[in-house]
């Protein structure tokens, strides 16, 4: 009686764990979109994961990159109307990190009509969830990203990009 006493404690502690974790994941995730969204770039780059910011040489040059990326964008009529995530994935412990996959809703003007899309980021935390760094997948699979960051696990399921578009 005691061993299932406590292997049903262990339960309910991992099942408060995990959902502790995905709402700090999708909170964070939100504050970053809000930097974005506020062109608070500085801000925004701290959620960066930081092979992201390697991969553009430093943080001063992802910046600059994702600011001309945008202004291109909104010169040529897209604009971000709402961005919101809706989930985190399982949490996935790999060597020092958690990770999970997180949905990201993604809705745009454009100069053909709306477009809504589901996107998904890569969460990652090297302190056991109290801080998360993300990555965009850019609708890639796990075994596409993977080849830029080797350390992420082959278990993170992400889905497909869903686009559809209304005029």
């Amino acid at each position: 009686m005691k061993k299932i006493f406590l292997l049903s404690l262990l339960f309910t502690a991992g099942l408060y764990f995990s959902q502790n974790h995905k709402e700090t994941v999708i909170r964070q995730a939100t504050e970053m979109r809000n930097y974005f969204m506020e062109k608070n770039y500085n801000a925004y780059s701290n959620y960066v994961y930081d092979g992201v910011i390697k991969m553009f040489g430093d943080k001063n040059k992802m910046i600059s990159t994702s600011v001309d990326a945008f202004n291109k964008m909104s010169k040529a009529g897209y604009t971000f109307k709402k961005v919101d995530f809706s989930e985190a994935g399982d949490i996935i412990e790999t060597k020092n990190e958690l990770q999970t996959v997180v949905h990201q809703k993604i809705e745009m003007e454009t100069p053909n009509g709306n477009v809504l899309g589901d996107y998904y980021l890569i969460a990652i935390s090297k302190d056991n969830g109290k801080f998360w760094k993300f990555i965009d997948t850019s609708g890639k699979d796990i075994e596409s990203v993977r080849k830029y960051f080797p350390t992420l696990s082959p278990k993170l399921d992400i889905p497909k990009k869903k686009i559809t578009s209304s005029k």
